[in-house]
């Protein structure tokens, strides 16, 4: 691959690393997303992996372009078929497909709320409490909250379980009523997209052997900025499929010390307890 030539040592050696668990840290500026790209490109070339078996991650619709762009380029039309996007993006293509009569009352034409909507179902949630919260609480502290929650895989009475104050515990409490508002209005907020992902997966072992049958090679961008959510996520995706299969096909590249998404949960310690 006349690509390779580009890449100095460390690239190189990072995309025609093994099949297998691989974690390439490297720091702004040096050409993670190539190198990824440049991965794929690898895998389809030297492994024979079809481009319907390979899964791509990213963080934003913009570097999510980018990959795209990149792969078009080295591979043409060699790069159809692959499954790349944002998590949310990714998530939701699953879940409108598979996600009727799996989970409750919920349908694949379900909403997506975000901004005004979500604020006006956490006021709600807030001003039917029975008990007199503990504090002065806005709807907008309330949602921050329940983001926290789901990032890091509470449901509401877990949430109420763990509380480590009387806010918390109040706060438990909204989390119900708006996420039963929201299985109302057959909707769901962006943290319930990997959050129901990862219950649909877990809950439903056909499907996710499906998944696991589909995506044998799954590559994560900027994985210093993934939260518990979805580095439950990627884990279970990438979890051995059968008693015979010791290794899966998981390659992340990140930084701990770049994460720009610290303010959105994002957990940068993942990456580095990632060989344990």
């Amino acid at each position: 691959m006349d690509a390779l030539k580009s890449l100095n040592a460390e690239q190189r050696a990072a995309v025609i690393a093994g099949v297998g668990p691989v974690l390439v840290r490297a720091g702004a500026g040096s050409g993670k997303t190539r190198v990824l790209t440049l991965r794929i490109a690898y895998l389809i070339g030297h492994y024979g992996a079809k481009p319907d078996q390979i899964l791509a991650l990213t963080f934003t619709n913009k570097a999510a372009r980018e990959m795209r762009e990149r792969l078009t380029t080295v591979l043409g039309r060699g790069a159809r078929g692959l499954t790349s996007g944002t998590f949310h993006a990714v998530c939701v293509r699953l879940l409108r497909q598979e996600i009727s009569g799996r989970l409750g009352s919920y349908t694949g034409e379900f909403s997506i709320y975000a901004g005004d909507e979500q604020l006006q179902l956490a006021t709600t949630a807030l001003e039917s409490a029975t008990e007199r919260p503990p504090m002065l609480i806005e709807p907008d502290e309330v949602l921050r909250r329940i983001s926290r929650a789901k990032s890091r895989m509470l449901t509401p009475r877990l949430m109420a379980r763990f509380a480590p104050d009387a806010v918390e515990r109040f706060v438990a409490g909204c989390y119900r009523r708006y996420q039963r508002a929201l299985e109302q209005a057959n909707a769901f907020d962006f943290d319930d997209l990997i959050l129901v992902t990862h219950r649909l997966l877990s809950e439903q072992p056909d499907l996710l052997e499906t998944c696991q049958a589909r995506w044998r090679h799954i590559l994560v961008d900027e994985y210093q900025d993934t939260d518990p959510s979805q580095h439950a996520l990627v884990e279970l995706l990438s979890r051995p499929s059968s008693a015979n299969e010791q290794r899966r096909s998981l390659f992340v590249v990140g930084d701990a010390m770049q994460s720009i998404y610290g303010f959105r949960n994002a957990d940068h310690s993942i990456i580095t307890r990632f060989n344990k």
